[in-house]
């Protein structure tokens, strides 16, 4: 500023507030870095749309096919190195002017990268890094993939061409997305915002079967969960009538040899 003055290239001045954004966990002001990066091409991307395309592999619910496809089909270069103290570190070493790309060290002059992978990168590996051959023979590839439709191409899409680029088959035949449970205004639970229920508080006031039966019958195919403490308080209540309802039952009386009654339904 005072060097424009001196010039006399200094038309104005206008004061103004600036929205500089805050991590929620640091409270410290999040400011851009400009910062190189390693950057990777996706592999075997094709085969992982088409085995989709042609029904070969499933979604449910099914309409989260086309969000794949459009993924898919406008696939950008992944950034894979992350600045983190832990991670697996990048496969690259230097030499001065020199760069190498491969898993060990080219020798003892040999510097390797800091960075380390992306977490998702690290994960797509998980099969093929953790299991050795007669293992993953034997689990991999597997059949049905349950995760939830917000990383559908984060995990779901880099495990498919993962698994056609390092073994040539698809790594699941089905994929099926539950739901996101959230609280009743739809907020993602978090331990910032307060809002995410201790399970152990909710099954030591309702019971078990009360937790389980709420959860279950707000949760549609697919469909985010809208948690709400009545749901599970329905819950328990229709585990009482359940169980009232048992005892008139005209067998309510008779046990199995070596079985006793059920002791799920806390209140009665």
């Amino acid at each position: 500023m005072k060097k424009l003055e001196e010039l006399g290239a200094l038309e104005k001045q206008e004061p103004y507030k600036n929205n500089v954004g805050y991590s929620e966990r640091a409270d410290v002001p999040i400011e851009p870095r400009l910062s190189e990066q390693w950057f990777m091409k996706y592999p075997s991307a094709g085969p992982a749309r088409e085995v989709v395309q042609r029904g070969e592999m499933r979604f449910f619910p099914e309409r989260w096919a086309k969000v794949y496809d459009h993924w898919m089909a406008n696939l950008q270069d992944w950034c894979i190195s992350r600045q983190l103290w832990w991670g697996h570190q990048i496969p690259v070493w230097y030499r001065g002017e020199e760069v190498k790309c491969q898993v060990d060290s080219p020798g003892p002059d040999w510097k390797q990268d800091p960075d380390v992978l992306d977490t998702w990168c690290s994960s797509w590996l998980w099969p093929f890094a953790t299991m050795d051959e007669p293992t993953r023979k034997k689990f991999y590839p597997t059949i049905v993939l349950v995760t939830a439709p917000e990383i559908i191409f984060f995990w779901v899409a880099r495990m498919i061409m993962a698994g056609f680029e390092y073994t040539g088959q698809k790594p699941f035949r089905d994929v099926y997305f539950n739901g996101i449970v959230r609280d009743k205004i739809g907020r993602k639970m978090s331990k910032t915002l307060g809002n995410s229920p201790d399970p152990l508080d909710l099954i030591a006031k309702y019971g078990a079967d009360a937790l389980r039966f709420g959860t279950m019958r707000s949760a549609p195919l697919g469909q985010d969960v809208l948690f709400d403490e009545q749901h599970v308080e329905l819950g328990r209540n229709f585990c009482n009538k359940f169980w009232n309802a048992c005892r008139f039952s005209p067998n309510a009386g008779r046990r199995s040899p070596g079985r006793d009654q059920p002791e799920s339904f806390e209140q009665r």
